[in-house]
């Protein structure tokens, strides 16, 4: 495993051990996020009609740190699935699901996509535990490192938790 593999590795278990609290998130607060990825999983297919446009199937799994706002998503792990269209000529575009799991077990699910001019965008969709009926949306933008395994995205959006 190369140095840089190895320092990416550190960043996520250094995150992970972080205060993994939930924080007094309200209805409609605006808070964001950056999420650290790590493919663990990658499929491709040449599409053939043009050099280098591929279909890509992937999983990522990482780590959230909460950048502003209260302390909602702040050490959060999840878990990514997607597939991509990459096209040189056209660019990027996509989507998938994202499931965030905080330091109760309570899980968030998230639908993303993404598009080549952007903005891309997610919706929260589903919840569990203190996270049911959750409602949330907002944007994401991915950077892709110079590690092809290892990105970035920053997102930001309002979230709804129910009343309790």
């Amino acid at each position: 495993m190369s140095k840089f593999k190895i320092v990416g590795m550190i960043i996520l278990i250094a995150f992970a051990m972080g205060i993994l609290l939930v924080g007094d998130v309200v209805a409609g607060e605006k808070f964001k996020c950056r999420g650290f990825k790590y493919s663990t999983k990658a499929e491709q297919i040449n599409v053939g009609d043009e050099k280098g446009h591929i279909l890509m199937l992937f999983e990522n799994t990482g780590i959230h740190s909460n950048m502003q706002g209260k302390t909602f998503c702040d050490g959060w792990l999840d878990w990514d699935s997607g597939v991509l269209d990459i096209n040189p000529k056209t660019g990027i575009s996509g989507n998938g699901y994202l499931t965030l799991t905080d330091k109760d077990g309570d899980k968030i699910y998230m639908k993303w996509d993404m598009k080549p001019a952007g903005p891309n965008e997610w919706t929260f969709f589903k919840g569990t535990g203190k996270f049911e009926e959750i409602r949330g949306k907002g944007t994401y933008s991915t950077v892709f490192t110079a590690d092809p395994k290892l990105t970035y995205a920053d997102w930001e959006g309002e979230v709804e938790l129910p009343k309790r």
